[in-house]
């Protein structure tokens, strides 16, 4: 757990991530995904979010891989503070428009359905994130695109 890269021996160019997922078996399945590519390097893992804030504030990462399931012992915000050091692509297993929408709402840059995306998408979620730009399963692009539709959540007859 904890740093696993060397900020002096970073490469122009090259994306910065840290991973905070509370099962090592998916930390390393992420890992192996990102590695993979020249473009991405995973400088951190960690499932507590107490050291997530830490490894963030030392490291800087371009962008913060976060399970929603890990929180902060301390009450506080863990998107938001991530938020303020990183990049945060949020990854979820909800499914309801309700709860993804909520989870848009917050200073994440892009959130990954478990179960509806795939490595490829992975390494191109975490590259547009880097980039600036947003990303989002397809789930997730309904949840959004529903509650513009629909600010008040008012569901329409028909």
């Amino acid at each position: 757990m904890g740093d696993v890269g060397d900020l002096a021996s970073r490469r122009a160019g090259t994306v910065s991530a840290l991973i905070v997922h509370p099962g090592g078996f998916e930390q390393a399945t992420m890992r192996g995904v990102l590695d993979t590519g020249e473009r991405i390097r995973v400088v951190g893992l960690t499932g507590d979010g107490a050291e997530a804030v830490r490894l963030a504030h030392r490291l800087r990462p371009n962008v913060t891989l976060l399970d929603d399931r890990v929180t902060s012992p301390d009450g506080t915000d863990l998107v938001r503070a991530l938020a303020r050091r990183s990049r945060v692509l949020l990854l979820t297993r909800a499914t309801d428009r309700d709860a993804i929408t909520a989870k848009l709402r917050t200073p994440v840059r892009g959130c990954l359905v478990y179960d509806h995306f795939e490595p490829s998408d992975l390494l191109r979620a975490v590259s547009a994130v880097a980039g600036g730009l947003g990303w989002l399963s397809p789930v997730a692009v309904a949840a959004a695109s529903w509650s513009l539709r629909n600010p008040a959540g008012v569901v329409a007859a028909g």
